[in-house]
C-alpha cells in the first residue's frame, strides 16, 4: 500500500517538473515564431531556387501523366 502511494505521489511529481521544464523552455525561447516571418527568406537563395525549378518540372510531368489517362479515360467510355 505504501509503495502504491509513493509511486503515485512520484509520477505526480515527475508531471510537475515535466510542465515546469517545458515553462522554463518556453520562456527561454520567447514567443512562437509565426510561420509569416519567413516569407521572402529564401528569395535570393540559388539552392532554393532550384529546388523550385525541379518541383515544377515534376508537377508538370504529373499534370501531363494526369492528362493522358483522363483522355484515355475519355475514349474508353464511349
Amino acid at each position: 500500500m505504501a509503495s502504491q502511494k509513493l509511486e503515485q505521489r512520484v509520477a505526480t511529481l515527475e508531471a510537475q517538473v515535466g510542465k515546469l521544464v517545458e515553462e522554463v523552455r518556453a520562456a527561454r525561447l520567447g514567443p512562437i515564431k509565426d510561420w509569416r516571418r519567413t516569407i521572402g527568406a529564401f528569395t535570393d537563395d540559388e539552392g532554393m531556387q532550384q529546388i523550385l525549378r525541379d518541383a515544377m518540372q515534376l508537377r508538370d510531368v504529373d499534370r501531363k501523366k494526369a492528362k493522358v489517362k483522363r483522355t484515355a479515360k475519355g475514349k474508353n467510355s464511349r
